[in-house]
Formats: structure tokens, sequence, C-alpha cells
């Protein structure tokens, strides 16, 4: 849902690439969903409510979240609609968010990517099952040491790219957002593919699409300060700061108002509170 994913390649590995992995943690979880054309959808407007409300309450209200899954794989568990399953990879992403045990946590967010890609068997074109699969991706490669990290940096930018070319709007434009974190956060050519100039093209567009969006604008503070633009930089860190957050948000946006206060106080610091509800 916006330094997720300067030395010698010896000392940057490690660090680099495996906070890189952890891009996709930005979920912005307000987005409108749509259901794929079809006569008879799982994704009815109550249903989809459900599961909204689920997703949203995910880190102060587990067994909402737990109950949620079980009732919608049991709805899934005969279903030709894609849409559905790219759903249910979504639910289990958030669970899967919760787990403090690693080895399990891993085998969770497997979980995720497996049950996506039964959406994308029915569908490869599928957003929201190309999207929840790469943010499972990112978790795992965050959770499972910089070889592994490298190996699915790659296939994991491959399918945001896709996002953004079938539904830019996705997520609040979670693709952009997830793309320009990981250009601004690993490392050039010829260490990987890295390059500031595709994120400030993809956070741009993220801003453009959503401009009070939360995490696209702690992603761009961040970048604009690292490429000297301090002022447009400090505008968008205050804005994050500014910002009221609810109590079923403190968790997921904790990450990004810490983004916010890093450059705040490389910028001469606060004259805000970090909002809350």
């Amino acid at each position: 849902m916006s330094a997720f994913i300067k030395l010698s390649l010896g000392q940057m590995g490690q660090r680099v690439i495996l906070f890189a992995c952890r891009i996709i943690t930005f979920v912005c979880l307000t987005s409108p969903v749509y259901a794929q054309n079809t006569s008879i959808t799982l994704l009815t407007e109550e249903n989809q409510q459900k599961i909204e409300l689920a997703v949203w309450k995910y880190a102060v209200d587990t067994p909402l979240l737990l109950k949620t899954i079980g009732w919608f794989r049991e709805l899934t568990q005969h279903s030709r609609e894609s849409a559905a399953f790219a759903e249910l990879s979504r639910l289990h992403f958030m669970h899967a968010q919760l787990e403090r045990n690693k080895s399990h946590r891993i085998q969770l967010f497997e979980n995720c990517v497996a049950i996506a890609d039964r959406a994308l068997a029915l569908n490869e074109n599928d957003v929201r099952g190309l999207f929840w699969k790469a943010a499972a991706i990112g978790k795992m490669a965050e959770d499972s040491g910089m070889v592994n990290a490298l190996r699915l940096l790659g296939p994991m930018e491959n399918l945001l790219l896709r996002v953004v070319a079938l539904d830019e709007k996705y997520e609040n434009a979670g693709a952009h957002r997830a793309l320009g974190r990981i250009y601004h956060k690993l490392p050039g050519f010829p260490i990987s593919f890295g390059s500031n100039q595709k994120a400030l093209m993809h956070l741009k567009r993220a801003h453009e699409l959503f401009p009070r969006d939360v995490i696209t604008h702690a992603f761009y503070a961040e970048l604009l300060y690292d490429e000297g633009r301090k002022d447009e930089a400090r505008k968008h860190a205050d804005f994050v700061l500014a910002t009221p957050i609810a109590e079923e948000d403190a968790l997921e946006f904790a990450e990004y108002v810490d983004i916010a206060l890093g450059v705040i106080n490389k910028t001469g610091g606060s004259k805000f509170k970090v909002g809350n509800n």
C-alpha cells in the first residue's frame, strides 16, 4: 500500500537489498475493488463489504479476519471466479502479516502466492491476483535472505509493471508506489536495477492519481530529499504528520510516519504532532 526495497558492493549487499524488499508493506486498504465481468459473482456488494471491513480492521480484530477468511474460503471452494481467489489471497496476506514466527510467516505468504496463482490460472490479467502475488513475494523476500531476495525482486517488478499497465489506480496506485520505492532503494546498474529517475516517474504518477495518499507522500518525501529537493520533500513529510490516523490504521501507517519523521528531522524539525482519531 510509497531508505521498501553509498557503499561498496560488499558493504551494501544485505542491508540495502533486504531493506528494499519491505516496499510491499505499503498497502493502502481503502481502495474500491470491482468484480470481474461475470453473470454470477461471489463478490456481491455485501460480500465485498465484509471483506473490506476485515481487511481494514485486520490489525485490531484478528478474530474477525480469521472468521472472514474461513467464510470466504468456503465460498470459493468450487468457484471459477479469478477475482474471488484474488480477494482470498488478499485476506490471507493480512493474516500472514500478523504472524511473528518467521518460518511460519514465510509459509503463510507462500500460501498467498499459491492462492493468487489460482486466480491467475483462471485469468492471467486479474489485477488483484497480480498485485497480491507481488505483495506476498515482497514479504517472502524480506524474510528469506539476500540470495532469495535478489532472485525474487525481478519477478516482483514484472508483476507490478503488469498491474500498472492493466489498472494503474488499483489500491490507490499501489503498484506505482511500490515500483517507486523499489527503484529508489535498490542500487543501480551493474549491482541491481535501481533508478531514481524511474522512482520519480512512478511516485509522481501515484501522487497525481491520489494526491491525499499518505503512503505516497511518505515515499515521495524521502526520494525528493535524497534528490536534493528539500523544500518539496518537507511539504510531503508535513502532510503525513498532519493527517489524522485511525486506530485501525495505526500499525499499517507506523512505518510511513517514521519515514516522514526522518525527513522532517533532517529539514529543521516538526511543528506537527502525529495525527490520530
